[in-house]
């Protein structure tokens, strides 16, 4: 049954057209190409109405001899009488159009046995870059991929072959041409156009042919009629017939057909309409023909249907066929592919919608039958069509299909796919993975896995993940390059060596040269890798976000506004991340890339905690972790606590709860994981530190059991241990302690690990600066109060012992320091036996000490407040200080680094007040007199 008012053999015409796409169509052109440039006044005489002349000029008429009858007239006229007779029968005429339509097909080469220049001319007209190659030396010379080859010769270059001894001596005349055109049959589907089955041009190639593999690629013949024995000749040598259907058609009207045909098996969407208005039409003819049962009208329609059905599977599954090169597909590829489908978002996951009845983007009657018919015999069978499009949906973690009113959730299958994603939500990457790579400026090791990449991927004729790692080579090969016209230390010799050793691939233009029919999914790949859809994601994403505030402020103004996809913008987001992740694209280090997660998922939130309400899984909290910028994380975190709005706001089941928690503690796990294995540079901060930051700031939400606070204070305490190079994370680490016991009254002894760390860290005379300036803040102080509250004691008494004989040898000032920021925090959460040690410390070596400073005195005021006795004479020393001081040197340095003019005055009113030394009171007042004096 035939449906497509296709003439030709349409799987014929498919292996011509997907060996074009290939790059491996071959066109050889005959004489009877030429003569449809002839016009009614200019003819162009065939072989043997040429010969004829020749016999008519020598005076033979019983010579039937093509090629000796051409030989004797060389012979007897000689050189130039010969190519003068030859050349005069060349007119100058204009390609056809079906020239033009010769290069619609994209031959890879065309060859050709003609001498005239119609071909050249044509692909000259327009525009397309073709070598034109008419002897040996032109080959040897040739630099283009496409060729156009004159393995006979032309005018031109006075080489035509045309006697019998240029057709006995081509192999010496031709030899380079004629290997490259043997090698051609060997690795090319080749179409002969323009000759006869009696063609001496063509017996001489089929005898080339004959002698090659039977292994190779096709080779076709057109003929208006179909010859068994002439069939059967040339199919002994390698080459079969291409006829068509209705042979009652002249010489012209067979070219016409088959470009037509050519065209519409080009152009599947067309094909398959009217294939489908053909099985309509059929359906209605069974269905008008009284002679025929019912029952075998429900057979002949049912035959209809299923044959239609079966293209339109066909059609559909070659349409989507590049999608199954990606690894992570997003749901908006399927939907260009299929047409009038949307999808939707909503608590059951990502629904593909076939609008069968109604107008979304294609507004052609038959185009949405089409697409519904597929889907429908997808939904209805377990065919391979089934499997693929089942495949297909899985990459774009679509989950149902709605059709006709029906709705149909797809099986739930755990492959490698959601394994592998999975371990980058949670952060489980290996140290020699890609990103962490990039992250850790390792661009050797990264340059030289991602050539082994593509060059995988080229040879698993994968264009689409080739294309990703040309890229990711190429954006990473830029970043070398830059790093080593500024002379940076971090390019190493593995580096330099590649880059001396290698050019960037310039993906853009590699692309051109994989197949055709991946050009347009490769077209709208670049858009994403060239951050052209990103750009338009973001835009995209930014209005709905804007809109939706818009009718929250509505709302809140007593007015009604309210959109069905509000609350959507997230899960939307979410097939970005997983198309990213999934096919290792390495854009997520760009700050584009973070503002069109990070900014819009917390943006969502927000929208959500305006109106009261609080709701995340695991791909938001992801996202915070990976995208967001540590500082507004921190922003959003203040206004969940505020008022415990994040206790009273909560709308995530006990089920998502746990969810979270368990992904929670396996990101813990890894990121810590990443951060003792990264590279321990002392002045720049990376990504997986902010990672780190922004994990401590969201396990702040979550209401832990005290042996899961043991787990998260534990995991930490390592990264304390090692070199610190920023306070971030002890300022993180602070806030997720204060802020747990805060909301949910939780928190665990363990966290006093933090003394431990600082103590050892002196001990082996690792304190920096940084930690310096942690242990000046309040830290320490909360971290003490937090345990005092929960009743926790720190007693380990060897690690303070240790530290005091490490410091005897050590400064006063620092002495004083240390007491000051740490022991005295440490004493108030102590054991009896610590707080014994820690007295006789400072006894014996600060309360002994001078008092000369503003420091010294704030300094000693604070271990008076700490229960330390008053030194003798005190009042009196302190007396002094301030007549000889205040207000002359508040301005000095020491004064204001100590913050005299503030913290005195408050320390000597809680002595007085709460600690009932109100010797102190004449001190006090004589201090606001001096200072409200200058005031004044």
């Amino acid at each position: 049954m035939r449906l497509n008012q296709l003439s030709f053999s349409e799987y014929e015409l498919n292996e011509i057209l997907d060996s074009s796409q290939s790059n491996k169509l071959v066109l050889f052109v005959g004489a009877g190409f030429s003569k449809f440039s002839e016009t009614e006044l200019v003819k162009i005489p065939t072989w043997s109405e040429l010969i004829s002349e020749l016999k008519e000029d020598l005076g033979f008429s019983g010579e039937s001899d093509f090629l000796k009858i051409a030989q004797l007239y060389f012979l007897k006229y000689g050189q130039h009488s010969y190519v003068k007779k030859i050349k005069s029968t060349i007119r100058d005429l204009e390609p056809s159009h079906f020239h033009k339509q010769l290069f619609e097909l994209n031959p890879h080469y065309i060859i050709t046995t003609n001498w005239d220049e119609l071909i050249e001319k044509t692909a000259q007209s327009l525009g397309l870059a073709y070598d034109l190659v008419s002897s040996d030396v032109d080959l040897a010379q040739s630099h283009l991929d496409k060729k156009i080859i004159k393995m006979h010769g032309d005018f031109r270059q006075n080489n035509f072959v045309f006697k019998e001894d240029d057709y006995l001596q081509y192999s010496q005349n031709f030899p380079l041409i004629e290997n490259f055109v043997k090698g051609i049959f060997s690795t090319s589907t080749v179409v002969f156009l323009g000759y006869s089955y009696n063609d001496y041009d063509l017996k001489q190639i089929v005898s080339w042919v004959t002698t090659i593999s039977k292994a190779t690629p096709k080779k076709y013949l057109l003929q208006k009629n179909h010859d068994d024995a002439q069939a059967l000749y040339l199919r002994n040598h390698g080459i079969s017939l291409l006829t068509p259907e209705n042979t009652k058609i002249n010489y012209k009207e067979l070219y016409s057909v088959l470009f037509r045909d050519f065209r519409k098996i080009q152009n599947q969407d067309e094909l398959v309409k009217d294939t489908l208005i053909s099985a309509e039409v059929e359906t209605k003819k069974v269905d008008d023909n009284l002679d025929i049962s019912d029952s075998d009208k429900t057979k002949l329609k049912n035959k209809v249907q299923e044959h239609a059905t079966k293209k339109i599977n066909k059609f559909i599954d070659s349409k989507i066929k590049a999608l199954n090169q990606y690894t992570v597909l997003l749901p908006e590829q399927i939907v260009k592919k299929l047409t009038n489908v949307t999808i939707e978002h909503d608590k059951n996951g990502v629904t593909l919608v076939s609008n069968s009845e109604y107008l979304t983007t294609d507004y052609n009657e038959h185009s949405r039958k089409i697409n519904s018919i597929y889907i429908n015999d997808i939904l209805s069978t377990n065919s391979n069509f089934t499997k693929n499009f089942s495949s297909i949906l899985r990459k774009a973690f679509i989950n149902n299909i709605k059709e006709g009113g029906n709705y149909y959730k797809l099986n739930e299958e755990h492959s490698e796919l959601d394994l592998a994603l999975y371990n980058k939500i949670s952060f489980a990457y290996s140290n020699d993975s890609a990103e962490i790579l990039l992250i850790n400026k390792e661009y050797g090791k990264l340059l030289e896995i991602l050539l082994s990449k593509v060059k995988y991927y080229l040879n698993e004729k994968n264009y689409v993940l080739t294309t990703i790692h040309m890229a990711n080579f190429d954006n990473v090969y830029n970043i070398v390059k830059r790093l080593l016209s500024s002379r940076s230390n971090n390019v190493d010799e593995r580096c330099k060596t590649i880059i001396k050793d290698t050019l960037p691939f310039d993906f853009k233009s590699k692309i051109i040269d994989f197949p055709r029919g991946l050009q347009s999914d490769l077209i709208d790949l670049v858009g994403i890798l060239e951050f052209n859809e990103i750009y338009k994601a973001y835009y995209r994403f930014d209005v709905e976000s804007k809109k939706n505030l818009e009718f929250l402020q509505i709302r809140k103004n007593g007015g009604m506004a309210y959109s069905q996809d509000e609350f959507k913008l997230r899960a939307k987001l979410y097939p970005y991340i997983y198309f990213i992740m999934g096919n290792e694209i390495l854009i997520e280090e760009y700050v584009e890339i973070k503002n069109l997660f990070g900014s819009n998922i917390l943006g969502s939130m927000e929208h959500y905690l305006a109106e009261n309400q609080f709701y995340v899984n695991v791909m938001d909290i992801f996202s915070l972790i990976k995208y967001c910028e540590t500082k507004k994380l921190q922003e959003y975190l203040a206004h969940l606590i505020k008022d415990k709005k994040i206790i009273s706001a909560n709308k995530i089941n006990k089920k998502e709860v746990y969810r979270i928690k368990k992904y929670l503690l396996e990101t813990l796990k890894n990121i810590c994981n990443l951060l003792n294995l990264k590279n321990d540079n002392p002045i720049n901060s990376t990504s997986i530190d902010r990672w780190g930051n922004n994990l401590l700031i969201v396990l702040s939400f979550v209401h832990w059991s005290a042996t899961q606070l043991k787990i998260i204070i534990n995991s930490f305490i390592p990264l304390l241990e090692r070199r610190t190079h920023s306070m971030m994370i002890y300022e993180n680490l602070q806030s997720f302690l204060s802020v747990n016991a805060f909301l949910y009254k939780k928190s665990h002894p363990d966290m006093l690990k933090y003394f431990d760390v600082v103590l050892n860290k002196i001990i082996k005379m690792e304190l920096n600066g940084f930690d310096q300036q942690i242990i000046l803040s309040n830290l320490p102080l909360n971290i003490s109060t937090l345990s005092k509250n929960h009743n926790y004691q720190y007693e380990n008494v060897y690690l303070l012992k240790s530290v005091f004989l490490e410091i005897k040898p050590y400064s006063d000032k620092w002495k004083k320091f240390i007491t000051r920021s740490l022991l005295l925090d440490i004493k108030k959460i102590g054991t009896d036996e610590v707080k014994a040690i820690i007295d006789d410390f400072i006894k014996e070596n600060v309360l002994n000490l001078e008092i000369v400073t503003a420091k010294d005195v704030m300094d000693r005021l604070m271990l008076i407040a700490n229960g330390y006795p008053m030194p003798e004479s005190f009042i009196e020393i302190i007396s002094k200080f301030i007549s000889d001081n205040i207000p002359k040197n508040l301005g000095e340095l020491d004064f204001i680094a100590s913050g005299f003019e503030v913290d005195f005055p408050e320390l000597v009113k809680f002595l007085i007040n709460d600690m009932g030394i109100t010797e102190l009171q004449n001190v006090l007042n004589d201090f606001y007199e001096r200072v409200n004096f200058i005031r004044k």
